[in-house]
């Protein structure tokens, strides 16, 4: 469940254009540059649902290659570094095999449920990677994630 910043919505009138990371409102429109994660070489803004109510979301999903390489160490518990499975940890590989995961979705208190809710993933709208320091979208992982349409 995530904080619902109700001190930071109720100042501002208009909805939230997208969340970030930690389910932080964001009032301007989506960039890789104002990611929660400011080591990300890799990012996603996704539109979610709430199970509870539908009610759809613009959240991001954000990656660096420090924090791929922890979670293969730790999955591989002292074995040598492999590349090839670091990669199972980036977005566009959760993107490819429909795994991109939000979880319970922003805390707007959409319905009684919202706050504790899952979410599901329904579309991949923007993609980006950096390369060189520089943010390069790539349609190649704008999606649709739903089975159902």
């Amino acid at each position: 469940m995530h904080h619902d910043y109700a001190d930071i919505r109720s100042r501002i009138e208009e909805d939230p254009k997208w969340f970030d990371e930690c389910a932080v409102p964001r009032y301007e429109p989506f960039s890789p540059k104002h990611l929660a994660d400011i080591y990300a070489d890799e990012c996603a803004l996704v539109r979610i649902q709430c199970q509870g109510c539908q009610r759809r979301f613009r959240v991001a999903f954000s990656i660096s290659s420090m924090a791929r390489i922890r979670a293969v160490m730790n999955q591989m518990a002292g074995q040598q570094y492999d590349q090839k499975e670091a990669e199972k940890y980036s977005i566009a590989n959760q993107i490819k095999e429909k795994t991109i995961h939000y979880g319970d979705p922003p805390n707007v208190r959409c319905c009684a449920a919202g706050p504790t809710m899952n979410s599901d993933p329904l579309l991949v709208l923007e993609y980006w990677e950096r390369k060189n320091f520089d943010w390069v979208r790539n349609p190649e992982y704008e999606i649709n994630l739903d089975d159902n349409d």
